[in-house]
């Protein structure tokens, strides 16, 4: 059970994360994470926190990077195979001989051993951090391929060079021979197998397609499993597995190029799913390392007072040599496919995303517990250093590359485009279906369902829209009692409107008692008039349809219509929602402050007025409603995109958006068309 929660907390942890980094994105997701993994770390649960390091990279790190190589670019991987060389073997190497031997002659407490292990374990950059921390702009598109593509295959390097390193401590011995040979076996025999099993994987896919087993649950399942089997079975034949798993993803990914449109709805579903795991996996290696961090100081302290700061001082020099080396390297030594003009900008970009991430402190988190059946004293003092290193690759790209790459202004000016585009888009799918003379009733569901999304999602405050329902109904009240002065509704039609408003704005809260009070009010009133099923079923509905009903049948015993005031108030109330809309865009210039608010109200009383006043909708009518207005709005930006009055990109989210819209407007038929509820 304590494993559950574990499992659990850490989960919570990883959301939590998320939603703060929505709210502060100028605050990398990683120290998020970290500084909430921290804070775990003071729970009980977490003070004997333990795991076993060589299942990390196996559970987390092999899917991981599966996912990066099957969305990657073979066309860019096959031109950049010297710039792959390049980075991912040949800068590693340096880096870990020339800085692992800077490191051991500043600190000379590190071994020189140790010194090149810690090298290791910081050398790989992380592929997912690369396209998270750079800026996007088209002037830096090539260096940008060129590290994701480095990303995807550096981790062996580092793998290979932290077990020689850490071997070479442990048992004192080296062999470069030795060394480039495990390296030569390790790296092309795991390029060798991944391609194997990639290959037979695709074998079994198409098997699949051909006897229409295809569906997304085996698919998707039988996919989540490739990764661990590549890479255990690489781990036991002695190749890398981590390469391994790397080449079978960009075999898979080739084979998703070629499936086309062929089982759509598959190819969503692996895409929503990865997403998922992907965010997961990837926040939690950064959660384990803030739980990590308090024991491992911990443990430092107690051998050295001041060996902390010490290692503070260490993981920042040891930044700044790996820094250094890799600047001059990216300069001289990477071919950049077409000329460019800030070729030491490129390098600048291309070193501060060189971010030490999720294969750094899988590597850190491997160190062995015990050597020689001996606690690993320098374990918990390695794994720190790793960690200031880690910390520093990814703060400080978060202050230099926007002044780099630059592109925020044009950023948030795509943004604004794509905002506006978007609710130029739905309004043209509402006009399509406004005001239909033919279906007025189904015409009202369907536009105050596109409606919803024109109010961008911003949070509803309860109070605001309380008082400008009260605004609408004083107005409403002041129409209705005017219709009576003029002598065209009674005094009992009079009062029992008025009392119908004040109830409704009780039902407009619509808390859970509440709720329940009105579902038992009107289903007792029911009975009294109707059958003993027709009152049961009123406990059913929501109290917001019941009331409605409730009303129209006391106002009928009477041998009077509530239509008639409820028209006149409905129409005063509209206008002064209105107005209301209309006087804050003359204040600020924009709707933006109330305009969720009101469209919750205006919302209620279309409802309402369709209710008491419509004719019952169909729903076949709305079904085809729906789609006409999806019509409209792919017309609207096709025609858009035609004559050059928006980007490429911008239409393709709005196609997006239109498809997504449409598809879960078909999975959610029902649930969109239950307002239609028969008397």
């Amino acid at each position: 059970m304590t494993q559950v929660f574990f499992i659990l907390a850490m989960l919570a942890v990883v959301v939590i994360g998320s939603i703060v980094h929505r709210h502060l994105p100028r605050v990398p997701l990683p120290i998020v994470l970290i500084a909430l993994g921290i804070l775990l770390a003071f729970f009980p649960m977490f003070w004997n926190f333990s795991f076993d390091p060589s299942l990390f990279i196996f559970a987390v790190i092999s899917p991981l990077l599966y996912h990066e190589a099957s969305h990657a670019s073979r066309y860019w991987i096959g031109r950049g195979a010297r710039n792959i060389v390049s980075l991912a073997i040949l800068l590693v190497t340096v880096t870990v001989v020339v800085v692992g031997v800077l490191m051991h002659a500043l600190f000379p407490f590190i071994p020189l051993a140790l010194a090149m292990t810690v090298c290791a374990i910081v050398t790989p950059t992380d592929a997912s951090a690369v396209g998270a921390l750079v800026p996007k702009n088209d002037e830096f598109k090539i260096p940008l391929v060129i590290l994701q593509n480095e990303s995807l295959f550096n981790d062996a390097t580092g793998i290979v060079a932290f077990e020689l390193s850490l071997a070479f401590f442990l048992t004192g011995e080296f062999s470069v021979e030795e060394a480039a040979n495990d390296f030569l076996f390790s790296f092309v025999g795991g390029l060798l197998l991944g391609a194997v099993l990639g290959f037979v994987v695709r074998g079994l896919m198409h098997l699949l397609m051909e006897f229409h087993d295809d569906t997304a649950f085996i698919v998707v399942v039988a996919e989540l499993a490739i990764p661990f089997i590549v890479y255990f079975v690489g781990e036991e034949i002695g190749v890398s597995g981590i390469l391994a798993v790397v080449a079978a993803g960009l075999v898979q990914g080739a084979e998703l190029a070629d499936i086309g449109l062929a089982s759509s709805h598959m190819q969503l579903v692996r895409h929503n799913v990865w997403e998922i795991v992907e965010g997961v996996l990837g926040g939690i290696v950064f959660v384990l390392l803030g739980v990590s961090l308090p024991s491992v100081i911990q443990q430092i302290d107690a051998t050295h007072h001041h060996l902390v700061w010490i290692l503070v001082l260490a993981g920042l020099v040891l930044y700044l040599a790996k820094f250094g080396i890799r600047l001059l390297w990216t300069r001289y030594f990477v071919w950049m496919h077409t000329k460019s003009k800030h070729r030491w900008l490129d390098a600048l970009m291309m070193t501060f995303s060189g971010v030490s991430g999720t294969i750094s402190l899988s590597l850190a988190l491997m160190l062995p517990k015990t050597v020689d059946g001996q606690p690993f004293a320098y374990r918990p003092m390695l794994i720190f250093l790793a960690s200031v290193v880690i910390l520093i690759s990814i703060i400080a790209p978060v202050f230099v590359l926007p002044r780099i790459v630059g592109g925020q202004e044009e950023q948030e000016r795509l943004k604004r485009t794509h905002r506006d585009w978007t609710h130029r888009m739905i309004i043209e799918g509402i006009k399509a279906v406004k005001n239909d003379p033919d279906h007025p009733s189904e015409s009202g569901i369907v536009v105050s369902s596109l409606a919803e999304q024109l109010v961008d999602g911003k949070l509803r405050h309860p109070r605001r829209e309380r008082d400008i329902l009260a605004k609408a109904q004083h107005a409403e009240k002041t129409a209705v009692t005017a219709m009576h002065e003029r002598g065209e509704i009674s005094d009992k039609d009079l009062e029992e409107y008025l009392h119908f408003l004040d109830l409704t704005r009780f039902s407009f809260d619509n808390s859970l008692w509440k709720n329940i009070l009105f579902r038992i009010r009107f289903g007792l009133h029911t009975l009294r008039h109707t059958e003993m099923t027709e009152g049961e079923n009123m406990l059913y509905v929501s109290p917001l349809i019941a009331e409605q009903i409730y009303w129209r049948r006391a106002f009928e015993l009477r041998g009077s219509d509530i239509c008639i005031p409820e028209a006149v108030g409905y129409e005063a109330a509209m206008t002064v929602l209105k107005s209301l809309i209309k006087e804050e865009k003359a204040e600020s210039g924009q709707a933006g402050t109330t305009r969720r608010e009101v469209h919750a109200v205006r919302r209620f009383y279309n409802e309402r007025h369709r209710r008491l006043t419509l004719p019952e909708p169909k729903r076949e009518i709305i079904y085809q409603l729906f789609l006409k207005a999806f019509h409209a709005e792919y017309e609207f930006f096709q025609k858009a995109l035609a004559e050059g009055k928006i980007p490429r990109d911008i239409a393709g989210k709005l196609q997006e958006r239109v498809i997504y819209d449409e598809m879960a407007y078909l999975r959610n038929y029902e649930s969109i068309t239950d307002r239609v509820t028969p008397d």
